[in-house]
């Protein structure tokens, strides 16, 4: 019996597939991609968001599971004012973090830009939600994050377009 041969490709998306990272693969601990993050924030902070959007970007290829990283990346692209881009990376972290709000609300705040206020209002309702379960959790948080939602829903809401 001869052994399929598997491509690299398949290799990698199976590795993938089971949880591995390109850090892991590349021999990283997480202390040195905080650090990357770090400096990564610092640019962003600092208004240098090239710089900040390819140290993002790579965080984000090393570790594609946290949500920070895509948060950041996100924020940046939003800056650089890619919002398309921005709302497909607010996406991505939507899904690796379900308690946050800040992710669907600034995918709400992309698709507003983008007068896409239908896709504004979905994002936002899924901001609203995650901010309301904190709130009626033992430990409330989001607070800010709820009512900045239910201000860009008056707005997105209003245009209807």
């Amino acid at each position: 019996m001869v052994a399929k041969a598997h491509s690299p490709g398949s290799l990698w998306l199976a590795y993938l597939a089971k949880g591995g990272s390109m850090r892991e693969l590349r021999g990283l601990d997480k202390s040195q991609l905080e650090a990357m993050y770090k400096v990564a924030h610092g640019r962003f902070s600092s208004a240098l968001y090239e710089d900040a959007l390819l140290i993002f970007r790579h965080l984000c290829l090393l570790d594609h599971s946290n949500y920070s990283y895509f948060l950041g990346l996100g924020a940046t692209q939003s800056e650089m004012h890619l919002y398309a881009q921005a709302a497909a990376t607010f996406a991505h972290a939507e899904k690796l973090d379900i308690d946050d709000p800040r992710a669907s609300l600034a995918m709400g705040g992309c698709f507003i830009e983008l007068k896409r206020m239908s896709l504004a209002r979905q994002a936002l309702n899924n901001a609203i939600k995650r901010a309301e379960r904190s709130q009626n959790s033992s430990v409330p948080r989001w607070e800010q994050e709820l009512k900045k939602a239910q201000q860009l829903m008056k707005y997105a809401s209003a245009g209807r377009i």
